[in-house]
């Protein structure tokens, strides 16, 4: 039997280097094609958030200042909203002693120095102070329930102000008080909710800024 050089299988070198330089242009190509779709994905959802963030990022700053990076029991801070724990502001609609000042004060100046801040009000439509309770199945329940915590939520704003009358006198408009109907089992269900509610302006940036996209 005739043995065949193990070589002869063995393309030359010069081939070789052509075969890879074609292989690396191939994927140098192929990775081009992919980082171009993903730009082009990135870009426009980047301009949709951009604005948004850099709202809340003003807002969180503004928190940071006043509460601290650290967690804190029976706050919660989330996009466009800070919960409070009931018992920490009241106690069968009467002011818990110290813990009211303490937490209203902080929000006081939280909101003061947003509303202050030219280029941070044009983006708040509304301040809303809202008592969230769960729906029932019983009507009169519901009712009865709603008019409790619509009441609850307008002693919270008439301490709000009473803390900060600068609030009330100059950016009075900017703030309501509601009772938040939330679906059985939500979480932080009876809290109190300060929702910070942004303008139209907020809205026609991001359609603005996606606009160049559509074209």
């Amino acid at each position: 039997m005739s043995r065949t050089p193990v070589r002869r299988f063995i393309l030359p070198s010069g081939p070789l280097l052509s075969l890879a330089l074609i292989g690396i242009l191939i994927l140098s190509a192929l990775l081009y094609y992919r980082s171009v779709k993903i730009q082009r994905f990135l870009e426009p959802a980047l301009a949709i958030s951009q604005p948004r963030m850099k709202f809340s990022q003003n807002i969180n700053s503004l928190l940071v200042k006043e509460f601290g990076t650290g967690q804190i029991t029976g706050l919660r801070f989330r996009t466009g909203s800070i919960l409070v724990e009931p018992s920490l502001l009241l106690t069968n609609i009467h002011p818990v002693k110290g813990a009211e000042p303490v937490i209203l004060k902080k929000l006081a100046r939280v909101f003061l120095t947003a509303l202050n801040d030219p280029e941070v009000r044009d983006y708040i439509s509304l301040i809303l102070v809202g008592t969230r309770i769960p729906l029932h199945s019983h009507t009169e329940a519901n009712k009865e329930m709603r008019a409790q915590m619509q009441e609850r939520a307008g002693l919270i704003l008439s301490s709000l102000f009473a803390l900060e009358p600068r609030l009330e006198n100059t950016y009075g408009g900017y703030f309501a008080a509601t009772a938040l109907t939330v679906e059985a089992g939500t979480k932080e269900t009876g809290w109190i909710e300060f929702r910070i509610v942004p303008t139209e302006r907020l809205h026609i940036e991001v359609l603005l800024r996606l606009g160049k996209y559509a074209q």
